[in-house]
């Protein structure tokens, strides 16, 4: 019981990337409505030939070929697909393919549907990946042999014409499984860079905000006796730097700072852009590393090759629980001590910039 658990959420793991994928390239939706519109067509194809003299049964086909049209309407909704109705759809096409081969009257119509099986072999390879395609195969390869069988019985077609047509069915498949998976792991990695874009300053190549916020809810650390301490820096005379060098001397300017932040890079803590020549350390802390974090910033940023002074402000609360036990949001204490650091900062700026001196704000909840 525990490998079929594990066996099916794997195969949830890899559809929901898989879609997450498509969706991320913005293939999902077109993929969906040429589903709905394949599925009721193919099924009126079938209906047509069975009633035209080309099934021994034709109430089976029409029996068998009913379901895509309900399959077509489901497609079509906005409602996403779920695992669970993707391997219902894969396995409807496999028996109703399947079946249909066995009741043909004439071997060409058999390979038809065999064609229509290399549609839903393919949508099964993109969005159910490697497992599929070993599973396809087999479905395939018993399709293929009964569809050989029936034209030996039938005598309706040459060796040469059956080993030919055979060898099409297999090389398409080959041909569509190779496709998808290049294009599937091409796609991943559009995808993925898209996804570091979104949530990486492009120059510095720390966090944006939108990264910063979604680090945040992603994280899951204990917070039993740990503090959030968020610190906004700014760099002072920047703008004069602009000014007088040019944009390129700022921007190495940004990235010199950005390399120095690195230092203080860990498991739970974040470096982020905020904009301009705004950036902010969020970190989550002992409550004995609160006291001198301000000092580790201030003593990396006043480290070897720093080109400008900076000001500092830092704040601070305790990752305490919430009055109905659940843990707080890290998000939302993040959200609220970066306006805090932030008023520090310029706090610090008009008190005594000249001397480098930054106030730090720090609020602990008991």
């Amino acid at each position: 019981m525990s490998y079929a658990m594990s066996f099916r959420n794997r195969a949830e793991q890899i559809y929901a990337a898989n879609t997450e994928i498509l969706q991320g390239i913005r293939l999902l939706r077109p993929v969906w409505i040429l589903t709905a519109i394949c599925a009721p067509g193919i099924g009126a194809a079938a209906i047509t030939l069975a009633f035209e003299g080309m099934s021994t049964v034709p109430l089976i086909c029409l029996a068998i070929s009913i379901p895509a049209f309900a399959w077509g309407i489901r497609y079509a909704l906005r409602r996403p697909i779920t695992y669970a109705e993707s391997v219902a759809y894969i396995v409807y096409c496999d028996l109703a393919i399947t079946v249909g081969v066995c009741v043909v009257t004439q071997t060409g119509i058999a390979f038809l549907k065999l064609v229509w099986l290399v549609a839903a072999n393919t949508y099964a390879f993109a969005f159910h990946g490697r497992l599929a395609m070993a599973l396809q195969a087999a479905v395939t390869a018993l399709a293929t042999g009964l569809t050989v069988g029936g034209a030996v019985i039938r005598g309706d077609a040459s060796t040469p014409t059956l080993i030919t047509t055979v060898a099409t069915v297999i090389l398409v498949n080959a041909v569509a499984a190779w496709a998808i998976y290049v294009g599937m792991a091409q796609f991943s990695a559009v995808a993925r860079d898209k996804d570091r874009l979104a949530r990486h300053d492009e120059l510095t190549g720390l966090l944006n905000r939108r990264g910063l916020q979604q680090a945040c809810v992603d994280w899951a650390g204990d917070t039993t006796g740990k503090h959030a301490a968020v610190a906004v820096v700014d760099l002072n005379g920047f703008k004069s730097i602009n000014d007088r060098q040019g944009h390129h001397a700022g921007d190495q300017v940004l990235q010199q700072t950005a390399q120095l932040l690195q230092l203080l890079a860990g498991p739970d803590t974040w470096l982020v852009r905020l904009g301009g020549d705004e950036f902010g350390v969020v970190a989550v802390l002992d409550e004995h590393c609160v006291l001198d974090y301000q000092r580790r910033i201030e003593d990396v940023l006043a480290g070897d090759g720093a080109q400008v002074d900076a000001s500092v402000g830092v704040a601070s609360e305790e990752l305490s629980r919430a009055d109905d036990g659940a843990p707080v949001s890290l998000a939302v204490v993040v959200a609220d001590l970066l306006i805090k650091a932030d008023s520090a900062m310029y706090a610090a700026k008009r008190y005594a910039a000249s001397q480098g001196v930054n106030l730090i704000e720090r609020r602990t909840s008991l």
